[in-house]
């Protein structure tokens, strides 16, 4: 049982405040972010006919269905298109993942790493202000932190009834973002390996659990949207067009996600609609296979533009985190003075870089003594960033990998003193190329590309 005391509960009361004072600020303002309106959207049609859909009658896929059904539920509670009760109950899953990062940094190193980690998530400015979106990040973060914190549990204690509910909430985070469906099969593998002396059909038996259950938990649904779309989709029917949009030949080499505006005669529908004449008569599901083929097809006839692509990609999913100084730009969320859109910026960007490149010396030269935990961890990131890296590379979607990246960053603020004399060691000039990547793509991104938009 976790004990909340000391440090730790002062955190937690600071951040308690700060958040009421975001929640005063938001308090009046609607939705800008278009994924916003169309979460409210289904939402309200949830909370008023029961229905997953646009409008009633309307039935989609297109998006999972988790954060919906929470939008509906608080709806349901507090009335239709409550968003201040939204944000209250948002800014108390903020503080829910504090602890959550605060118990993972307990199991994988010590006290004095879990508070420091726990007050960096506490205060991260992204996840401060995302908490105040009708969007997936504070829910999926929560999901996909308390899954790892009950793996740690479980394969420490060798409890199958703790793997079971790891999987059953990593099916959660998959109903909240499809990016996790496929995660299931790597630690099916990753089990299997970590087995150390168990007999194989044990080994098979343990990493078969989670996956089993969670394949039970997203099964309604895959029934649902199955039936629904006339062919096999499981959670929503946005990976093909989204790997499509990100692989085709009107896709930019720079910002990839801003395919999506791409229109007339180049737009990826148009594009599968003049070489499929049944396109208009197919459902979202089937139109979603066709872009998936369409964009294995691109890939398999231009390996050369699609690694140039997926590299830019890449680095792009790990850039500064502007979004929310674009939106405060463009008066989003009140007016506010040039000078406070730049002190903005300089807060989100500087925490950002500050957490990354600590992060990663602390990845490589402190990293958690639990070597299971470990490397799980890199594997999950490694699998999100992949998956991202290979459709729009959108740097929104690294952000609930930042708690675990904090575990690191926290790791080696404690031992700063051990790194820095290992700088002999080649694991430090690994870090070192690392963090000097990063900066330089940073300053590359900020200089030829933001403000070659700007200026265009």
């Amino acid at each position: 049982m976790l004990a909340v005391r000391g440090p730790l509960l002062a955190v937690l009361l600071l951040g308690l405040l700060v958040r009421a004072a975001l929640l005063l600020w938001f308090r009046n303002e609607p939705l800008r972010v278009w994924d916003e309106q169309e979460y409210n959207t289904i939402a309200v049609n949830l909370a008023t006919s029961g229905e997953f859909a646009y409008a009633p009658g309307l039935l989609t896929s297109i998006r999972p269905p988790l954060y919906p059904a929470f939008l509906a539920s608080i709806y349901w509670l507090c009335g239709l298109e409550n968003y201040q009760a939204v944000r209250i109950a948002q800014a108390l899953m903020g503080l829910g993942l504090v602890l959550v990062v605060y118990a993972m940094a307990v199991r994988m190193f010590d006290t004095r790493v879990a508070k420091w980690a726990a007050a960096a998530t506490c205060f991260y400015p992204s996840l401060l202000v995302y908490g105040n979106l009708l969007l997936t990040e504070t829910l999926f973060t929560l999901l996909l932190c308390s899954a790892c914190l009950v793996f740690q549990r479980s394969v420490a204690r060798g409890a199958t009834g703790g793997l079971a509910l790891f999987g059953v909430i990593l099916g959660l985070a998959a109903l909240t973002r499809s990016v996790m469906w496929l995660f299931p099969p790597f630690v099916f593998l990753f089990l299997v390996l970590a087995g150390g002396a168990d007999r194989w059909p044990k080994r098979l038996w343990v990493a078969g659990v989670p996956v089993l259950s969670f394949a039970v938990t997203i099964l309604p649904w895959t029934v649902r949207n199955t039936s629904l779309q006339h062919t096999f989709t499981t959670i929503d029917v946005m990976g093909g067009r989204n790997f499509m949009m990100g692989n085709y030949e009107y896709t930019p080499l720079y910002r990839a996600w801003d395919a999506i505006s791409v229109n007339g005669e180049r737009a990826w529908h148009r594009v599968l609609a003049a070489e499929n004449p049944r396109f208009s008569q197919a459902s979202q599901g089937q139109r979603d296979k066709l872009a998936m083929q369409r964009g294995l097809r691109f890939v398999l006839a231009n390996p050369g533009l699609t690694l140039q692509r997926d590299l830019v990609k890449f680095l792009s999913f790990w850039q500064l985190e502007r979004e929310l100084v674009a939106g405060a730009a463009r008066g989003w969320w009140g007016h506010l003075p040039r000078s406070a859109i730049v002190a903005l910026a300089l807060l989100i960007c500087t925490s950002y870089a500050a957490v990354m490149i600590s992060g990663v010396f602390g990845f490589v030269l402190a990293p958690s003594p639990d070597r299971t935990a470990h490397w799980f961890l890199f594997i999950l990131g490694g699998f999100i960033c992949a998956i991202h890296t290979l459709t729009f590379g959108h740097s929104r979607y690294h952000l609930p990998l930042m708690p675990l990246v904090i575990l690191y960053s926290a790791s080696a603020l404690v031992g700063f003193r051990t790194l820095w004399l290992s700088r002999r060691r080649w694991g430090f000039w690994v870090a070192v190329a690392v963090a000097g990547l990063l900066i330089g793509d940073w300053i590359w991104q900020t200089l030829a590309i933001d403000l070659g938009q700007l200026q265009s």
